[in-house]
């Protein structure tokens, strides 16, 4: 018997950090999700990446680099270009509506929880570093230098950054 590796894809993403606004080709193994959502990988990889600060201000301009490694708990959102790749992504059927606040935007949209978890600490019962949100309406604090999408079928969100969230 002959064991194979899964399969490495590469996913057009748009990404947003605190500091950064990432665009570029995500690397994965095997499906989206469990490569994503993986609690011993700590890393992403990203290529033909191109990056944009988004302070105002700073000295550093857009840049563009074949790789760049991206660390899983600085994203603050995690948008899939190709809807093939959103498609790849399995949220649980349970949803709330909910407006969420993130350092750098406001979203709104339905979060996806598990059966048993209320809303109340639903964040706390994940295990998931990237959190699906459907029909998400995103409201940027400040202009982005590039664009990214303000209405999406399917955005990640990063757990780490839900500061407060609401029902909506």
């Amino acid at each position: 018997m002959v064991l194979q590796a899964p399969p490495v894809q590469r996913h057009q993403v748009q990404i947003l950090t605190v500091n950064f606004q990432f665009s570029g080709q995500l690397e994965v193994v095997g499906p989206v999700s469990n490569f994503l959502n993986d609690p011993t990988r700590n890393s992403i990889s990203l290529y033909e990446a191109s990056l944009t600060p988004l302070a105002p201000g700073i000295p550093l301009g857009s840049l563009s680099r074949p790789h760049v490694v991206i660390r899983k708990p600085q994203i603050v959102f995690l948008y899939l270009t190709s809807a093939e790749a959103r498609a790849l992504i399995r949220p649980f059927a349970r949803r709330e509506l909910l407006v969420a606040y993130t350092p750098v935007a406001v979203c709104r949209g339905y979060f996806h929880l598990s059966a048993e978890a209320s809303v109340r600490d639903f964040v706390d019962t994940v295990n998931a570093d990237l959190l699906p949100i459907t029909e998400a309406h995103v409201f940027p604090f400040n202009a982005l230098s590039a664009p990214f999408p303000t209405e999406a079928d399917l955005l990640l969100a990063g757990r780490a950054y839900l500061q407060f969230y609401y029902p909506v």
